[in-house]
């Protein structure tokens, strides 16, 4: 990039949906969820579903959406994409339980999508925009674990890997935006996953719900409110647009000038290149 480089860019206005936009950088960034982890694990979870609306600017590195751990022992449970799959993993006292990952690529970059990991009590599942998909399973210790023997999950975080090594860091920060995000304490059925990306609403055994909406952290359902932790921007109505302002491949860090407008439901942006 160069002095006065002219960029245009441009991307679909529709779906918008209020959102968080992690930056994806090497200071820890997320969204803390304590109560909701050490409430799972009391509650000695054995089925369950997460469901959650991302948006992933490329298709490379480990981004988590949404993960548990231990902070003194090697014991945890993610939902992430690596290498643009869905990927989730449980460790249970340092011992691995289950790694699964989708077995064919699942990231559209830009795009909304609609992700859910399901514990029906016999193994972890997997859907993307409401379709079950194929996994690979690397480590099949036991694929029935869930949150009921993790005793020692006391720290949760919507956008970063909590406590893989036991140590209460957290890694593998996501990139992109996360929307809504839900947790059940039940394994949905494929029709009622699919009605979750359809829309529709489904309030029985659902535990906990951040919508984002109007630039809160808050759990609508029971109260496990998230604080933030880093560098994340409460966006209203994030679009393929927002994240390719955000994202896009040679956008400046830094402009003399920005021009925005609207054609067709399609936003365009003329940057110019600052330093």
């Amino acid at each position: 990039m160069a002095t006065t480089d002219i960029y245009h860019v441009a991307g679909s206005l529709t779906p918008a949906k209020p959102a968080l936009r992690f930056l994806g950088g090497a200071v820890d960034d997320g969204i803390q969820i304590d109560a909701f982890a050490a409430a799972r694990t009391a509650a000695n979870d054995t089925k369950g579903t997460i469901t959650a609306w991302v948006n992933m600017p490329d298709g490379g590195g480990t981004y988590t959406i949404i993960g548990v751990g231990d902070a003194n022992a090697a014991e945890y449970i993610h939902f992430s994409f690596e290498s643009g799959k869905l990927f989730a993993a449980c460790m249970d006292a340092t011992v691995m339980q289950w790694d699964i990952n989708s077995t064919a690529t699942a990231l559209t970059p830009h795009k909304w999508q609609h992700v859910a990991l399901v514990q029906d009590g016999v193994r972890p599942r997997m859907y993307v925009n409401g379709i079950e998909v194929a996994v690979t399973d690397t480590v099949t210790t036991d694929l029935t674990e869930w949150f009921k023997n993790l005793d020692g999950v006391d720290g949760g975080h919507i956008g970063a890997a909590d406590s893989i090594a036991g140590d209460a860091a957290l890694t593998q920060e996501y990139k992109g935006a996360i929307g809504a995000v839900k947790y059940w304490n039940t394994n949905l059925t494929a029709a009622q996953i699919l009605a979750d990306y359809d829309g529709v609403s489904n309030t029985k055994n659902l535990i906990s719900h951040w919508n984002w909406e109007d630039n809160n952290y808050a759990d609508i359902v029971s109260g496990h409110n998230g604080t933030l932790v880093g560098d994340v921007v409460a966006c209203n109505r994030y679009s393929e647009f927002s994240s390719r302002m955000s994202f896009g491949t040679g956008i400046p860090v830094v402009a003399d000038k920005v021009v925005c407008f609207a054609d067709k439901g399609v936003g365009h942006a003329v940057v110019i290149q600052a330093a």
